[in-house]
C-alpha cells in the first residue's frame, strides 16, 4: 500500500518541532528527537487515509509557518506538497459529487419539479452556485449574492444536487481551503 510521510529538513530547535507534531500525534517527546535526529518520516499516513492525510497536512502547514521545513514523501519518493493539497481537494470533490448523485437517486424526487430550476445550471450555470455546509446545500447567485430561497427542503437540496451534476461551482463549508 502507499503512503504519505514527511520529514523535518531543517535544523531547528527540537522543542519548536515538538510543541506542534504534539498537537497532532501523540508521541513522545523522545520519539520524535529520535525522528528528526535519525531523519525518519516524523508520520506516515495510508495515502487512501484522507482524515490522516488532513492531518499531516495541517502539522506540515503549522511546521513550515514557524519556520521549520519539510520534505513530502510518497512511497520513498520525495513530492511537492502541491500533490498532497491536490490529492486531498479531488477526494473532497468527489465525495460531494457522490452525495449529489445519492441525493438525486432518492424515491421522492420529483423530476418536474427539479426541471422548474434547469436556468440554474444551463442559461445561469456562470452566475449560480452551490454553497454545501454540513447539513444541507444553499443556492447564491454570484452577480447579485442572493439566496435562491427554495422552502422545501427537500426539493432545495434536490436542486442544487443537479446543478453539482451539471458542473456548476461548490463552495465547500466543510473542509478549509487545502492551499
Amino acid at each position: 500500500m502507499s503512503e504519505f510521510g514527511f520529514k523535518v529538513t531543517s535544523q531547528s530547535p527540537i522543542a519548536s518541532i515538538v510543541k506542534i507534531v504534539r498537537r497532532y500525534k501523540d508521541f513522545s517527546i523522545a520519539d520524535i528527537k529520535n525522528k528528526v535526529e535519525k531523519n525518519e518520516y516524523i508520520f506516515t499516513s495510508d495515502v487512501i487515509d484522507k482524515s490522516g492525510n488532513r492531518i499531516m497536512l495541517k502539522c506540515i502547514k503549522e511546521l513550515n509557518k514557524a519556520n521549520i521545513t519539510t520534505q513530502l514523501y510518497e512511497s520513498d519518493e520525495a513530492i511537492d506538497l502541491q500533490l498532497l493539497k491536490n490529492w486531498l481537494g479531488s477526494s473532497r470533490q468527489t465525495l460531494i459529487e457522490i452525495e449529489a448523485e445519492t441525493e438525486l437517486e432518492q424515491e421522492d424526487v420529483d423530476p418536474d419539479a427539479i426541471k422548474e430550476y434547469s436556468y440554474l445550471w444551463t442559461t445561469g450555470q456562470k452566475d449560480w452556485y452551490v454553497i454545501k455546509d454540513e447539513y444541507d446545500y444553499t443556492i447564491m447567485n454570484e452577480k447579485t449574492n442572493q439566496l435562491l430561497l427554495i422552502e422545501d427542503e427537500d426539493l432545495n437540496n434536490q436542486v442544487a444536487s443537479m446543478m453539482i451534476m451539471q458542473g456548476n461551482k461548490v463552495i465547500d463549508k466543510n473542509e478549509e481551503d487545502y492551499d
